[in-house]
């Protein structure tokens, strides 16, 4: 009796187990398909672009924003936004577009999560695989 008691809960917390996966697998998949093609800056024939962005702490980063010819650096913070520099040098300004070979992507990009989801598909293959011979 207490084996059927014990299998019942194992069965339990199995399933429970595979809705909470299904569930993750299934966000993480809307926000590979959705959210990856929704990027703010991903308009390159738009007449502000942004170039790149670093994170320097919470809530404070450095942008470089191109605004028609002009390449602007700003600082970002939770609440302000400051003009820090302006690179009107025509050569800065091609070096700085030519170092960036991909489109520009916020700091919460779709690829980084494709990436990783990627990167579990190949673990899984590689298990299954494995398995498999």
């Amino acid at each position: 009796m207490d084996n059927l008691s014990l299998l019942s809960s194992f069965l339990k917390m199995i399933f429970a187990l595979a809705i909470v996966l299904g569930l993750l697998i299934g966000v993480m998949y809307f926000v590979k398909n959705f959210m990856g093609h929704s990027a703010p800056s991903a308009d390159h024939q738009s007449l502000i672009n942004i170039l790149s962005s670093r994170y320097l702490g919470p809530k404070a980063s450095i942008v470089l924003v191109e605004v028609m010819d002009q390449v602007i650096v700003v600082g970002m913070t939770g609440q302000q936004m400051t003009p820090l520099a302006r690179i009107d040098d025509p050569h800065a300004i091609a070096k700085i577009k030519s170092q960036r070979s991909q489109p520009p992507t916020s700091p919460f990009s779709g690829e980084k999560v494709a990436r990783l989801l990627s990167m579990v598909n190949l673990s899984a293959g590689r298990k299954t695989g494995k398995s498999s011979k």
